[in-house]
């Protein structure tokens, strides 16, 4: 079987594609291996698998009948307690609604589908907890995913280093756009109540198929990513600022 997204391997070095392609995490598990479902929440049992790092204690969230459901007015983080490792794919449902009143002049809006993995603090550790503020996570050495960011005008896709976060890719308004970021679409943003099928791949690079990270929503491949020496295990968390959302369907399913 042929991956969709299997590229030619010359110039490929750290190169990141923000394209309109249609996929699955079918096509890079390839035959005779396949996707094996290992680790879900169905929101029906509390946050008993999560650990929340919120910056505001106003923040409420819940996960009951279903649902998580996180309204905060400020930075919060909610880590799934397990490591993740190996050829892997993570998958869930996110809707965006409007900020709590709490959020203030942020109030209303909808904004920030956000997401750390493959996370590990410099020495190899699990991610010690830190207070929820956006620049807490500054030394942490990991992949970032902001989608609908800064009031639902930027989608980028970050490398922490844990000196620096680097821009790999990215989408934004023209007012606020970086060097080399694409313009915004109606893919790129979020849209009011709107579910959204978000899925995370992360995969050992293989000498005929160099892509290690493809971020994708509704089946479209936001960003892929190919990196001499990618980041390939970790720990994940959703993460929002000033913002309502509701995830359903949290699955992690690996390659075997």
């Amino acid at each position: 079987m042929v991956s969709a997204f299997r590229l030619p391997l010359c110039g490929l070095v750290g190169l990141t594609l923000a394209l309109p392609l249609t996929t699955s995490a079918a096509e890079w598990c390839e035959a005779p291996r396949r996707l094996e479902q290992v680790a879900a929440d169905d929101f029906r049992a509390g946050l008993t698998r999560w650990r929340l790092e919120a910056e505001d204690a106003r923040a409420v969230v819940t996960a009951d009948r279903g649902t998580l459901d996180i309204a905060t007015p400020a930075g919060l983080s909610l880590w799934w307690r397990e490591p993740l490792s190996g050829d892997y794919a993570i998958r869930f449902s996110a809707t965006a609604l409007p900020a709590p009143v709490s959020a203030g002049p942020h109030a209303g809006r909808i904004s920030d589908l956000n997401m750390f993995w493959n996370a590990l603090e410099a020495d190899g550790a699990e991610p010690h907890p830190r207070s929820g503020r956006f620049a807490g996570y500054d030394d942490l050495p990991t992949y970032y995913a902001g989608f609908g960011a800064n009031a639902n005008t930027t989608t980028r896709l970050r490398l922490y280093d844990g000196s620096r976060r680097r821009l790999l890719a990215g989408f934004a308004d023209a007012s606020i756009a970086e060097p080399g970021e694409q313009p915004m679409t109606p893919q790129t943003r979020l849209h009011l109540a709107k579910p959204l099928a978000i899925e995370i791949v992360s995969r050992r690079p293989t000498a005929t198929d160099p892509v290690h990270l493809l971020w994708s929503a509704d089946g479209r491949a936001v960003f892929t990513r190919t990196d001499p020496q990618p980041r390939l295990q970790g720990y994940f968390a959703l993460r929002t600022t000033a913002s309502r959302l509701q995830i359903r369907d949290f699955q992690i399913l690996q390659c075997r």
